[in-house]
């Protein structure tokens, strides 16, 4: 009797932590991709990066990162993969294994919210955009109606 209600929980477990680990992979995923944007113009602001953690405090509802971190926490490991990283690929593999096009449409149009934060389009941040959302299979008309939504909220 003792087996089996140990043998009920180990499994428990294990799915939380494979889930636990799985959702601490897509923040610094977001994360990364986030800070593509806001780092593309050579200098990223503070209200960029204000509006990073907003959304990924939106996005995550302030959830703790690996059980003990925080939004901070997350855009540091994200600093930390993303200048130790070659390329954006294992990042946009990733969310498009795992996110539904309609999510994929939402990041884009966080990218412009992130981009519009400073009230300043740089060409290198529309760029940056460009080629995240091309890398994510995002049509070009999503990727227009995201800017413009961003842009209506500023």
């Amino acid at each position: 009797m003792a087996l089996k209600w140990l043998e009920r929980l180990l499994p428990t477990s294990a799915s939380d932590e494979a889930e636990t680990a799985e959702r601490n992979q897509l923040n610094l995923m977001r994360a990364v991709l986030m800070l593509e944007v806001a780092q593309s113009d050579f200098q990223e602001s503070d209200v960029e990066t204000q509006e990073i953690e907003a959304l990924i405090s939106a996005q995550f509802g302030g959830e703790h990162h690996d059980g003990e971190g925080s939004v901070r926490d997350i855009l540091t490991d994200a600093r930390k993969e993303k200048a130790e990283s070659a390329g954006l690929y294992e990042y946009t593999r990733l969310a498009c294994e795992t996110l539904s096009m309609e999510d994929r449409v939402q990041l884009v149009a966080q990218f412009w919210q992130i981009a519009y934060a400073d009230g300043v389009i740089d060409k290198y941040e529309e760029a940056a955009i460009r080629k995240v959302s091309d890398l994510l299979y995002v049509p070009h008309s999503d990727f227009i109606r995201a800017k413009l939504s961003a842009q209506a909220l500023r």
